[in-house]
């Protein structure tokens, strides 16, 4: 997880380089759990101790693992945690506190989206995403797929002197969740350069953290107070992880994003093409950087949410009703747009575009009025766009098992980098792309791929290795300024070759 327009981590490279990041054990398989499953208590908190204390979660389905960590069927904690008379809960100066709520919060957002989705499958070979509650020292949170783990760590506040841990806040914990999910059900987008596909990204986390956020009545309750049901004012709920972003701004000396906030889903960004943008902009300037740019796609999912706790009061619901009925309502929303969501590279348009016809087909087009008028205002769909384009095909009967190995409807585009890149003149590229534009816009992708490639080039995004090198998890996949890599060299029999980087932060 990363601020708006400046990468949490700010030692060289990342503090986790030289900390504790606990990777699975290749080991014998598992003994069976000690006991369990059972629906049990932990220590909870959807927001962080900036903004509310926390309090307790029943999370369903609960064992004890044989190295006395607590797994569900769909995640496990890293490290052990003894339970106090049968509960995960702790008093605020136990130390365990924070790991019980990092851990309650992977499962909860796991167990939330899969209600509101169906079943999945991790893009890993693993069948339980591992939880490391204590990566290290730093301001930072990444999700990494080879490993199949989310990571959290912890660093001091020099202002507060207190430790602030990235996996004791809701907002962040949902966020790297979320990265997990997605590349779950489209693993295809950790093949892809744009900007536009790596910022759904991370805005999928970002609204995955609101909707978490707003299924707690005591954020609800903050949330009215503060805004009497207009979102458009200054709220809790739409700003990301407050706690660590004081910190890290004590620690930096600057208010890189405008607030003590990671990002802010309110604010008034409209899309212009990510070539045309600075890599970093500030409060009130977008940026091609992919956290930079997931502002806009936020803001519009913001947009939509606060249009239909708008027409619910309207139509006579109580303030408290409307939130927590939309709120709802629009999980449940983006859960089915990922059903029906590009396959493969594509742009804000075409991810608005494909909202506008899930809605049509999941929900007879009851808010396609709503999804066009925020879309077109954000200029993500231009007005004029033909009626036609939104015409969707017959509704078909969904498999609750997505999973790459499915008929994926895409294909790879290769293509070589011309001589007027350097060190990389000559790499081969492969984009993941959809079966219909592979056939007939093949050579704008091209174009486009390059522009993408050049630009991560000159921002040090892309990390060369020489032939034989083998990079090292994690120190290998941060550049100096504790960014995240998005490509890497690798070389296949001689021959230079940029992949993307299945991790995200």
């Amino acid at each position: 997880m990363t601020v708006g327009n400046a990468p949490l981590g700010t030692h060289r490279g990342c503090s986790c380089l030289h900390s504790p990041v606990r990777l699975r054990a290749e080991a014998a398989p598992t003994p069976p759990p000690v006991a369990g499953p059972v629906d049990t208590l932990f220590s909870f908190n959807t927001q962080d101790r900036r903004v509310m204390e926390p309090g307790t979660k029943l999370i369903p389905g609960v064992v004890q693992g044989s190295k006395k960590n607590p797994e569900t069927d769909k995640a496990m904690l890293n490290v052990g945690l003894e339970p106090v008379d049968g509960k995960y809960v702790y008093t605020a100066d136990d130390p365990r506190q924070n790991t019980a709520v990092t851990f309650s919060n992977v499962a909860n957002t796991i167990n939330v989206f899969r209600e509101a989705f169906g079943d999945f499958k991790w893009s890993f070979k693993y069948d339980k995403l591992a939880i490391n509650p204590n990566g290290g020292k730093d301001f930072n949170a990444f999700y990494a797929r080879n490993q199949g783990t989310v990571n959290f760590f912890s660093e001091e506040d020099p202002i507060f002197g207190r430790q602030v841990f990235s996996g004791a806040s809701g907002e962040i914990v949902a966020h790297e969740t979320g990265h997990a999910i997605l590349d779950a059900i489209r693993p295809e987008y950790f093949g892809a350069f744009r900007s536009d596909v790596g910022a759904f990204h991370e805005s999928f986390g970002d609204m995955l953290a609101i909707h978490m956020s707003l299924l707690d009545e005591r954020v609800i309750k903050r949330v009215l107070v503060q805004t009497g049901g207009d979102l458009k004012k200054p709220n809790i709920a739409a700003y990301m992880a407050e706690e660590l972003a004081q910190g890290l701004n004590n620690k930096k000396g600057t208010n890189a994003t405008g607030g003590d906030f990671l990002r802010n889903a309110n604010n008034n960004f409209t899309w212009a093409d990510p070539k045309t943008l600075p890599q970093k902009g500030g409060p009130d300037k977008l940026g091609w950087e992919i956290h930079d740019f997931s502002r806009l796609w936020t803001a519009s999912h913001y947009d939509v949410l606060n249009g239909m706790v708008q027409q619910r009061i309207q139509d006579g619901a109580a303030a408290d009703v409307a939130l927590r009925e939309s709120n709802k309502e629009l999980l449940k929303m983006l859960a089915n747009l990922l059903k029906e969501a590009p396959r493969g590279d594509f742009t804000y348009k075409d991810m608005a575009i494909a909202f506008i016809k899930s809605d049509k087909i999941h929900a007879d087009g009851k808010h396609v009025e709503l999804l066009q008028k925020v879309f077109t205002d954000r200029k993500i769909l231009p007005a004029d766009l033909p009626a036609e384009t939104f015409e969707t095909a017959p509704a078909r009967e969904h498999t609750r098992l997505f999973q790459s190995s499915e008929e994926p409807g895409y294909g790879q585009m290769g293509i070589t980098l011309g001589q007027d890149f350097g060190m990389y003149s000559g790499a081969k590229v492969e984009i993941p792309v959809a079966s219909d534009r592979l056939l007939f816009k093949s050579d704008e992708l091209r174009e486009q791929t390059q522009d993408d490639i050049r630009r991560l080039i000159q921002a040090g995004r892309i990390r060369y290795n020489d032939p034989n090198y083998q990079m090292k998890f994690p120190n290998d996949y941060f550049n100096p300024q504790g960014e995240v890599y998005i490509g890497a060299v690798v070389w296949e029999g001689g021959q230079m070759k940029i992949e993307r980087l299945a991790i995200a932060h």
